[in-house]
């Protein structure tokens, strides 16, 4: 067997293999996006109730600012 023949051999082999892992990963994707959905749906649920908290202590830090600064009657 010459050189060329043996190296084309090499290079078919990689890109079967190559073909192989692609395919197999093809088949695998869904599965992974439909296991991945409720983690998600759970991370934007906590991301919401972080931004709401984040809201209500900025509201909280502005009403305390203005209070300080004898905007806002404290008797309110």
């Amino acid at each position: 067997m010459s050189t060329a023949a043996a190296a084309g051999g090499v290079v078919y082999l990689a890109f079967l293999a190559l073909v192989i892992i692609i395919a197999i990963l093809w088949i695998l994707m869904p599965f992974a996006i439909f296991g991945t959905k409720d983690l998600l749906r759970t991370l934007i649920r906590e991301q919401k109730r972080t931004n709401e908290l984040l809201q209500a202590h900025a509201d909280r830090a502005k009403a305390v600012r203005e209070q300080a600064a004898g905007r806002v009657d404290p008797m309110l």
